[in-house]
């Protein structure tokens, strides 16, 4: 069960667009919901920029102690925004230094049970060279984190946003199943029903070759419906509304996108491997393109390696 959520901000209206869901899971899930922002020093404003005698007589801690304060008075401010209808909300200032190290740890010192944050959503060579604050956090936190990435026109800020149907794609490896355990806390709090689906793609014999014919992909199918069967009575076990979609389609993320819209979810829920850098841009990751094609949240999840 979430008890403790992680929302981190940087000071934008853009940084927020993850409050009113984490507001509302929490909410429904009783949870604290936890703010935080790391400091960044920033260098003074209105200074000589072409002069060795710029920084004479010039108080650096003082700049740097208003800067704290601006950014504590917004903090303070979102908090109070934020906390209403009972939700207990807090905030922090965390010390200078890498950001994501510095909201990992803070994770770790709230007992976070989830991470909500918003992305730009960057993808490909931009993501490799200007990273992703996160990117980052998905890669080094071994919590469920949940992805916003709103588009122009966005609703309001504090527009509340429920989540009444999570979609869970589902293939043959064990990945998958990393994910159910969040899914399953989030839709017993939020009242969520869920949506299992597998991707079967058809076989092709060779590029300029159809497919073999259709009793194959049939089986394919009627498979995968059985092992989602299996699955979702693993689910129904927990009291939770489980439904089943097996669908074909060359491309597994189109074939996730087109069920997401059909059932009219309201977030997805995926397991990564949490790859990085050269090695992502080159391997790629289904959670990963799902996460820049559809415009849902994405709740992801990178299971723990053992040594």
């Amino acid at each position: 069960m979430f008890r403790s959520i992680l929302v981190p901000l940087d000071g934008t209206r853009f940084s927020e667009r993850s409050l009113p869901l984490a507001s509302e899971v929490a909410r429904a899930s009783e949870a604290a919901l936890h703010l935080a922002r790391v400091h960044v020093p920033h260098e003074p404003d209105g200074l000589l920029s072409n002069t060795s005698f710029q920084w004479e007589g010039v108080d650096l801690s003082e700049y740097d102690r208003k800067d704290r304060r601006r950014e504590e008075e917004y903090l303070h401010e979102v908090e109070a925004r934020v906390a209403t209808n009972g939700l207990e909300v807090d905030s922090a200032l965390l010390d200078e230094g890498d950001v994501t190290e510095q909201l990992c740890a803070y994770a770790r010192e709230v007992e976070a049970d989830a991470i909500f944050i918003t992305s730009h959503a960057r993808g490909g060579v931009g993501r490799v060279v200007l990273g992703s604050v996160a990117d980052r956090v998905l890669r080094d936190s071994h919590l469920p984190v949940v992805i916003v990435h709103p588009s122009k026109g966005e609703r309001d800020v504090g527009a509340p946003r429920d989540v009444d149907h999570v979609l869970v794609p589902v293939d043959w490896s064990n990945l998958a199943g990393t994910v159910f355990g969040p899914v399953v806390d989030l839709a017993k709090a939020t009242g969520a029903r869920v949506t299992l689906t597998s991707i079967v793609t058809p076989t092709v014999l060779g590029p300029r070759i159809p497919p073999v014919e259709p009793e194959a992909p049939d089986e394919d199918e009627l498979r995968a419906r059985e092992y989602l069967e299996d699955m979702a009575d693993e689910f129904r076990a927990e009291g939770l509304d489980v439904d089943v979609v097996v669908v074909s389609a060359n491309d597994p993320v189109r074939g996730i996108i087109s069920v997401a819209e059909v059932c009219s979810v309201d977030l997805i829920a995926m397991a990564t491997h949490g790859f990085g850098g050269v090695k992502r841009l080159i391997a790629g990751s289904l959670a990963d393109r799902v996460l820049h094609t559809s415009e849902l949240p994405i709740m992801v999840m990178r299971p723990r390696i053992e040594a």
